[in-house]
């Protein structure tokens, strides 16, 4: 049996049909949203980690076939080995190869919902770190994109930055996601904008207050929670 057989099987171990009809409901949201069409065996997010960290050496070839799976936990698996991939690349090439890879599957609409980028982009986004070439025109081109995944992407990619100190590129997208229609978008640029708080909040506060009343609601509501509820309350007040 192959490696990709034995984790597929190993995956079915572990599904649940109710599971699988939670997940449809909170991912699938008609032809005309997101998530339309999606399969899902019915696993947990824990399994599903635990059983891609097994299987983290799965060769090229079936990792591009499970990537390309018709099922939802599948290309989570597939992501989530990447991701190790990723983190034990010998150089700096094979990362570039591991993240266009990454890129090509969020294009192609392989990772075609919230969850499949929040548990990738943190990841794959170390690069920014390391490669001049996706600076900050590549994150622009991102967020200007029809696809909603590569907007969601913009903003995400920047999580390692913000680990690592460097909030220029996370406030510059947040300006830039400012006008996005989608709620999607305003969580995961609230949630981005409160981590960039988490470690500086005078950074955080003085870009909230140039930026509050034009701001989407869920993104500001997103960015305040740790706020005291009476700053909460006058961030949400409009000038």
């Amino acid at each position: 049996m192959s490696q990709l057989s034995q984790l597929r099987k190993d995956l079915r171990a572990v599904s649940s049909k109710e599971w699988a009809l939670g997940s449809a409901r909170t991912k699938v949201f008609g032809q005309d949203d997101y998530g339309y069409g999606d399969l899902f065996l019915g696993v947990k997010v824990p399994d599903t980690r635990a059983i891609a960290k097994k299987f983290r050496d799965l060769p090229k070839e079936e990792l591009v076939a499970l990537a390309n799976s018709k099922y939802h936990e599948e290309r989570l698996t597939a992501l989530i080995i990447l991701n190790h991939k990723y983190a034990n690349a010998g150089d700096n090439s094979e990362r570039i190869g591991l993240f266009e890879f990454w890129l090509l599957l969020v294009k192609t609409y392989k990772v075609n919902n919230w969850d499949l980028i929040d548990a990738s982009a943190p990841y794959m986004g170390e690069i920014l770190s390391r490669h001049l070439g996706y600076g900050a025109p590549f994150l622009r081109a991102l967020a200007k994109s029809d696809n909603l995944w590569e907007r969601r992407a913009s903003i995400i990619l920047t999580f390692p930055l913000i680990r690592l100190g460097k909030f220029g590129p996370t406030l510059a997208m947040a300006k830039d996601l400012l006008n996005d229609d989608h709620h999607l978008i305003h969580k995961a640029t609230g949630w981005m904008l409160r981590e960039v708080g988490n470690r500086d909040q005078e950074i955080l506060t003085k870009f909230l207050l140039q930026h509050k009343n034009t701001m989407p609601r869920t993104m500001l509501r997103y960015a305040i929670e740790k706020y005291s509820p009476e700053e909460r309350k006058a961030f949400l007040a409009k000038d």
